[in-house]
């Protein structure tokens, strides 16, 4: 199996400091052309880990991206501690069941953000204390040119948010690491109730990339803003350990054939799946486990 990131392998970054910093650092797939639904790829030898041999190749598939990320966000980037409390948006989906999972490991307090009960129970089944239902509250996303009235709408329902957080944590202060991906609906409710001198960690901004948020929550409260990419590979042979030893359980739920892989994506957009979703390439049929079985 093989982790997405690619540097030159050459530079000072990637031989002595962070890999991630490498000017020639892209993400296989995603910012390369040869993607991850091609027959064959072009990879770095770097990008290999190994397979669990017990694990069937849709499974090994499922969980580097959000896994590695995830590993980098929380360990690295937040530096998260045991006993702090997590925010965790998204925490039925790749990243969230990752993050929660990453949490408990290391004796932080996750709270998962979900959409429903059933993915509820997912984000708890994979780790989370606690759950909150974002459609509890419905006014709780930023839009573009709020008018006063729905500005304070919004503020009423963070207010509200941040307050479910600290009953399904079980504590009497704010998130201390908020796991941030959505970005532009969620990113001013992330900087405003986190705790005093928390960190907002961010990786991606599906909802939106311009963020709007009131700055006074954070310099006044001393809150940090991290950003995160991906993994370097050690990051991601450390994540990867993890699930070779049982210690992460990766949270497949569906796999797909190649011919419904428009199905896949469809399914993600509207969000009706949960954890993470496979496709089958060069696979004629599921519950393979050896290059054998397939040539």
């Amino acid at each position: 199996m093989l982790h997405c990131n690619q540097t030159c392998g050459e530079c000072p970054s990637c031989n002595g400091y962070d890999p991630m910093g490498c000017e020639n650092q892209r993400i296989w797939g995603y910012e390369t052309p040869y993607g991850s639904f091609a027959q064959f790829t072009l990879a770095q030898s770097q990008q290999l880990m190994p397979k669990a041999p017990a694990m069937t190749w849709e499974e090994s598939a499922s969980y580097a991206l959000d896994l590695c990320t995830a590993y980098r966000m929380l360990i690295d980037r937040a530096k998260l501690r045991p006993g702090e409390n997590v925010l965790v948006w998204g925490g039925a989906g790749g990243l969230g069941t990752f993050a929660c999972q990453l949490a408990r490991m290391i004796g932080a307090i996750p709270v998962a953000v979900v959409s429903s009960p059933d993915k509820a129970e997912m984000a708890r089944k994979f780790g989370a204390v606690g759950t909150i239902n974002r459609k509890d509250f419905p006014n709780l996303a930023y839009t573009p040119n709020e008018t006063p009235e729905r500005k304070k709408a919004r503020l009423d329902a963070a207010k509200a948010f941040g307050k479910a957080f600290m009953t399904a944590a079980g504590t009497s202060r704010g998130p201390d690491v908020v796991f941030e991906h959505p970005g532009q609906e969620t990113f001013p409710t992330s900087v405003f109730v986190a705790n005093r001198l928390g960190r907002i960690v961010i990786c991606a901004a599906t909802t939106g990339f311009d963020l709007n948020f009131d700055v006074r929550h954070l310099w006044m409260r001393q809150k940090t803003i991290v950003g995160s990419h991906f993994a370097h590979a050690e990051e991601c042979w450390r994540a990867n350990e993890l699930v070779l030893n049982g210690t992460i359980k990766p949270c497949m739920t569906a796999v797909y054939p190649y011919a419904e892989i428009p199905r896949a994506h469809d399914d993600m957009m509207h969000n009706r799946h949960m954890g993470k979703l496979s496709c089958l390439v060069s696979a004629a049929r599921t519950g393979q486990k050896t290059l054998s079985e397939i040539v």
